[in-house]
C-alpha cells in the first residue's frame, strides 16, 4: 500500500543521535543485547534494546508522567506501545513492528482522533500526570484560540531564519486573512499536538498505532488536523478521515480545512525556529508559501 507523503521522515533520519551503552545500562541494568538509536523523537532519544524493547530517554522529564498516562490509557480505536518500565527520565516500551501510514487509513485515523478529542476541558492549558489542567493559559483559556496570535508568536521566533520577503508575507496574512483571525476553539480538547504522519503507523495486522504523546495539552482540535493534512494527503484520505471523525463525535466547522491550514502555519514556524535539521531543506518555507498562495 502506498504510504502518505512525509518529508519529515528524512529530517528524523538526519537527526539520529548516538548514545553510550553505559547510558542505556544506567537505566535498564546490564545487558548484552544489541542497542540501536532509532529515528524520531524531537524531545527524546529512542533506543531499541534487543528485539522487543525501546528505551525512551527524555531530554526534559517534566512531561514523562503525562506521556506514560496517555500511553497506558485504554484506547479503543488504536493502540500504543505497552509501557514495560519507567524511571525518573525514561520509559521502556514494547517494540512494535511498524509500517508507514498508508493512504487508505483515513477512516482509521478519523476514528482515532475523534476518540482522542472526546476528552474535553473547560479551559486551555498544560496537562498534569492525571490529564487534568496543571497550568492554565492566561485568561483561564476563555480568550479563544486564533491562528493570528499563535502565528505571530511563532513568527517572532522563526523570523531570524526566514527570507525577509516570506516573513513579511506571513505577517500580512496573519493580520489580514479572515481565517487567521477567526476563533478556532469550539471547546478545548485533548490535543496530541504532534499528530503528524510520522507519528502514525500501522502494524502488519493493520492496527493503527499513535506514538509520541509528550506535547499533548488542552487545546484546539484543528491544531492536530492541520498537522495531519500538512503534506497534502490524497482527497480520498481526507474524505474518509472527515466522515469517520464526524461519525465519532468530532466537530468540523465550516471552512475547517482553511482554518486548520492557517493554524498549522504557526506550528510550522515553531518547528522551523527550533530544529536546525529542518532548516537545511526548503520543505517548510515552501509549504508555508503554498498556504499563503492558497488564500489569494
Amino acid at each position: 500500500m502506498e504510504p502518505l507523503r512525509n518529508p519529515e521522515e528524512a529530517w528524523s533520519r538526519a537527526s539520529v543521535a548516538t548514545i553510550d551503552r553505559a547510558e542505556v545500562e544506567r537505566r535498564i541494568g546490564p545487558t548484552s543485547e544489541p542497542i540501536e538509536v532509532l529515528t524520531g523523537g524531537f524531545a527524546s532519544v529512542n533506543v531499541r534494546v534487543g528485539l522487543d524493547r525501546v528505551l525512551r530517554i527524555k531530554r526534559g522529564s517534566s512531561t514523562l508522567a503525562k506521556e506514560t498516562t496517555l500511553l497506558q490509557r485504554p484506547w479503543r480505536s488504536f493502540r500504543t506501545p505497552s509501557v514495560l518500565a519507567t524511571g525518573d527520565d525514561f520509559i521502556v516500551l514494547e517494540h512494535l513492528e511498524l509500517r508507514p501510514l498508508p493512504a487508505t487509513a483515513g477512516e482509521a485515523v478519523g476514528r482515532a482522533l475523534a476518540e482522542i478529542h472526546a476528552l474535553t476541558y473547560a479551559k486551555t492549558g498544560f496537562l498534569g500526570s492525571d490529564l487534568s489542567i496543571a497550568t492554565p493559559f492566561p485568561g483561564d483559556g476563555d480568550q479563544g484560540f486564533a491562528a493570528r496570535g499563535y502565528g505571530h508568536a511563532m513568527l517572532s521566533e522563526a523570523e531570524p531564519y526566514l527570507d525577509a520577503t516570506l516573513a513579511a508575507r506571513i505577517a500580512a496574512f496573519l493580520d489580514g486573512d479572515a481565517y487567521a483571525t477567526r476563533d478556532a476553539l469550539d471547546v478545548p480538547v485533548l490535543c496530541h499536538c504532534d499528530f503528524k504522519v510520522g507519528n502514525l503507523h500501522v502494524t502488519p495486522a493493520g492496527e493503527l498505532v499513535v506514538l509520541d504523546w509528550e506535547f499533548a495539552w488542552a487545546g484546539p482540535r484543528l491544531l492536530d488536523i492541520g498537522q495531519l493534512l500538512r503534506w497534502h494527503p490524497p482527497e480520498s484520505f481526507v474524505r474518509a478521515f472527515a466522515a469517520a471523525y464526524r461519525a465519532g463525535g468530532g466537530v468540523l466547522v465550516d471552512g475547517w480545512r482553511r482554518l486548520a491550514a492557517a493554524i498549522d502555519l504557526g506550528h510550522m514556524l515553531g518547528v522551523f525556529a527550533h530544529n536546525p535539521i529542518m532548516r537545511t531543506t526548503d520543505d517548510i518555507p515552501r509549504r508555508i508559501a503554498e498556504t499563503l498562495d492558497a488564500t489569494r
